[in-house]
């Protein structure tokens, strides 16, 4: 998407000292009937805009990502995401790859981070959030993040040219890179176990893959593993009801990455609500699975078949990942 000449690609509400905020939005939930079940979905409004009127423009709320395994997604060959793309799959499923620019390489390369896999390295991806979540400018994008209309961003003091060092960088980098995925929690209980095998029959694992390999690494500990993420790191058409209608490289206004599950079960200890897909709109997983259109209706409406014994040894499974 290209950047709003006075807001940029990202609404940020607060500013540094003397660095006034882009403005206040205002989100709401509206109640909506989806397959039977009262879900939500948000609502934004912005107010106090301090550049103007925002005009038409694409908007899509984000809730942040975990952090954990990032270095082993990292790992995970670019030519083993293609090749999952061209398999076929059951269920009318497809998936695609991102196509996406680094700025550290300067070409277009296969995607893997983000909700719309819109960044293609952790590297990229921390450099990116330094800028658009902090305003910190890194080798790999230097200038500054205000536009020519944000007259106290512009003189607001520099940190440096760049403010983070690519020293600094490699070593966040590195940090975020060794982080572990959590161990599973009761895998070999006879209810999980249940409900693991529910999860392939129903047809989640045409997205969902239980297993990966990664490659080549600078860190030997994430070469060559074989690691369950519960993800094909594809892009894949979710339907209208999730839809956010914004483009993201070459991702559809309904295309979203298949997020990772490792982790999914710890989500309610480590946060401060459970909230999941991408906006937080779903307050429990049962109604994320309810919002799956698309790619994903035959195995949503496998799962609204299921009686309340298999439902609930499949929410065993997922809370064990």
């Amino acid at each position: 998407p290209r950047p709003h000449p006075a807001y940029g690609d990202q609404f940020n509400e607060e500013g540094i000292p003397g660095v006034p905020g882009e403005g206040r939005v205002l989100l709401r939930w509206q109640t909506v009937r989806v397959h039977g079940a009262r879900l939500r979905r948000p609502v934004l409004r912005f107010e106090d805009l301090a550049y103007g009127p925002l005009g038409p423009v694409l908007t899509s709320p984000r809730v942040g990502q975990q952090v954990v395994g990032m270095g082993l997604i990292d790992a995970v060959p670019a030519a083993t995401l293609e090749a999952l793309a061209e398999a076929p799959k059951p269920d009318t499923v497809r998936g695609r790859v991102n196509r996406v620019w680094n700025p550290e390489t300067g070409a277009t390369e296969v995607g893997r981070f983000g909700h719309k896999a819109n960044m293609p390295s952790l590297r990229a991806q921390i450099a990116g959030a330094f800028l658009g979540d902090l305003g910190i400018t890194s080798p790999l994008h230097p200038a500054e993040n205000c536009t020519p209309v944000q007259t106290a961003c512009r003189r607001a003091p520099s940190g440096g040219a760049p403010e983070l060092s690519a020293q600094q960088l490699d070593e966040v980098t590195y940090y975020l890179a060794q982080l572990a995925v959590p161990p599973r929690r009761g895998a070999d209980d006879p209810a999980v176990r249940r409900g693991e095998a529910r999860f392939a029959a129903l047809g989640c694992t045409a997205c969902h893959r239980p297993m990966l390999r990664t490659g080549d690494s600078a860190s030997p500990a994430l070469a060559h593993q074989d690691i369950a993420p519960y993800t094909d790191l594809l892009l894949h058409d979710m339907g209208p009801g999730l839809a956010d209608w914004r483009p993201d490289f070459a991702a559809g206004g309904r295309e979203w990455r298949t997020p990772p599950l490792w982790g999914l079960g710890l989500t309610a200890a480590v946060s401060e609500r459970a909230r999941y897909l991408h906006d937080g709109r779903a307050r429990s997983l049962h109604e994320a699975i309810l919002w799956h259109g698309g790619e994903a209706t035959v195995a949503r409406q496998r799962y609204a078949a299921l009686g309340a014994a298999g439902r609930a040894e499949l929410m065993a499974f997922l809370g064990s990942l």
